[in-house]
């Protein structure tokens, strides 16, 4: 037994030579002492990364900006029903064309199967129902100022929050003590970036409004605080869709790859003790076909583009069964489904009719056409790009800790811009110095380190996982 530790405390690999941060030999831990778990990093460059992770940072602004006024506009005339019916048809035509191109002209997608789900159909299912579930109740809560105007944006903040606490409760992977830290410091600075919006009642995307009134609608107290709570569980609802992908796709897909296996320590497995105080050892990895490839080049049996696809055609015809929600007079605009038709075809219509130039007249439906086709263009990117980042950065956590830092870079536009109301969404550049920007200005570091950080310790583990194929290190490698 002795000798058994001793030699324990010698054993030293050549491996330690590729640490910078190592000054000497750590024991290896032992396997009946503790489980490896295995991470399938997919190949990828550090300038496909950040372009990718600066995309989404971009259309996820670009959207948070127009849905305000993309959904005043479509109000005039129409309903919130019809803004999340038409989206979902043109993005799910646009994703269903674009497959048929890169599977007709792409010869890596050759091999993809247009008419088969990408995961399982009880997982798609989920998938679909989540994600549009928490659409449906973030559309309809922000409907009409049915939330507080100036909260609509601060509260946004609390995905972030939902997505670790999911982490800890329902994920399946590692997360070093260096990730968590990083992490809780977007949720700082995220914090710190929204709240004067919280507190400053009587300013809203930019404007200064004289009465609360103004922006609180003609709701009561009591219709806010429950479409409030609403607003909050959709966006849990948001981070929860995330985690799945997180644990449906990144297992099922054949992309091109790195095997890492790391042995765990308490410090990186802290919370994985939380969630499963049960488990001796981990799950191995899933691929599709049974095993893990061996070789460097793959031909794609799936795609981002082919899952958001089938995402977007189950949630179709989730939002046509549920058509009867906007019927409902405490939830929709109409009192009854002859109000729901007409409201619905009028915001339909409103989507393809050009707006009418200022010196020939108002048109009936404002600004809709501008502002619907550009808030399209950027949700399809932001649906593209998210689940790319989520299988390039293997965590749901910095996905959404990414789309976070939209959220100071908004405050800094309704900064600039302001809003007029009962223009059909006019934006007038009106820069001036405010509590919001300067908070946001203040929080935007913050946020912009831990998001540093956190693309550090990926970089960090991406190179070790090209090593080679199974790759064993110290706990304390692992961030």
């Amino acid at each position: 037994m002795e000798e058994d530790d001793h030699d324990e405390l010698l054993q030293c690999t050549d491996e330690e030579s590729l640490s910078d941060t190592e000054d000497q030999c750590l024991p290896i831990d032992k396997p009946e002492d503790n489980y490896s778990h295995t991470l399938t990093y997919f190949i990828h460059t550090k300038l496909e990364f950040v372009t990718t992770k600066l995309t989404l940072i971009f259309s996820t602004t670009v959207m948070l900006i127009l849905l305000p006024l993309y959904l005043d506009a479509v109000n005039v005339r129409g309903n919130a029903y019809s803004l999340i019916l038409t989206n979902t048809s043109i993005s799910t035509v646009l994703f269903v064309v674009t497959m048929v191109i890169a599977k007709c002209f792409c010869e890596k997608y050759r091999n993809i199967r247009i008419c088969s789900f990408p995961v399982q159909f009880s997982k798609l299912l989920q998938l679909s129902g989540i994600y549009f579930l928490c659409a449906f109740m973030i559309i309809y809560a922000l409907d009409r100022k049915r939330v507080v105007c100036h909260l609509q944006d601060p509260i946004k903040a609390i995905v972030l929050v939902f997505s670790l606490l999911y982490y800890f409760f329902y994920c399946r992977k590692l997360m070093g003590l260096q990730r968590i830290f990083s992490a809780t410091t977007i949720i700082v600075g995220l914090f710190i970036a929204v709240d004067y919006g919280l507190c400053d009642e009587f300013r809203c995307r930019g404007y200064e409004r004289e009465n609360v009134s103004d922006d609180a609608g003609v709701w009561s107290w009591q219709t806010h605080s429950i479409w409030t709570s609403v607003y909050i569980g959709g966006l849990g609802l948001f981070a929860a869709y995330f985690t799945l992908l997180d644990r449906y796709v990144l297992t099922n897909n054949e992309m091109e790859f790195h095997n890492i296996s790391i042995p765990s320590t308490f410090l990186s497995t802290v919370s994985r003790s939380v969630s499963f105080p049960n488990t001796n050892s981990a799950a191995p990895s899933h691929f599709i076909g049974g095993v893990a490839p061996d070789t460097s080049h793959l031909t794609k049996k799936h795609s981002v583009v082919h899952l958001a696809m089938w995402i977007h055609i189950v949630g179709l015809v989730i939002i046509l069964l549920l058509f009867w929600t906007d019927a409902v007079p405490t939830i929709g605009k109409g009192s009854s489904l002859s109000d729901f038709w007409n409201y619905t075809l009028n915001g339909l219509a409103c989507h393809f009719q050009k707006p009418v130039p200022p010196n020939v007249g108002e048109s009936p439906c404002g600004n809709v056409f501008l502002f619907s086709w550009i808030f399209m263009c950027s949700y399809v990117l932001f649906v593209v790009m998210s689940i790319k980042f989520l299988i390039l950065s293997q965590s749901a956590v910095y996905t959404i800790a990414s789309m976070s830092t939209s959220l100071p870079l908004v405050g800094i536009w309704w900064s600039l811009f302001h809003v007029v109301p009962n223009t059909n969404g006019l934006l007038v550049w009106s820069p001036s110095l405010t509590g919001e920007l300067i908070c946001a200005i203040l929080g935007l570091p913050i946020i912009i380190v831990g998001l540093l950080l956190l693309c550090k310790a990926h970089f960090k583990d991406y190179q070790w996982s090209r090593l080679s194929t199974t790759h064993v290190m110290p706990g304390n490698h692992f961030a």
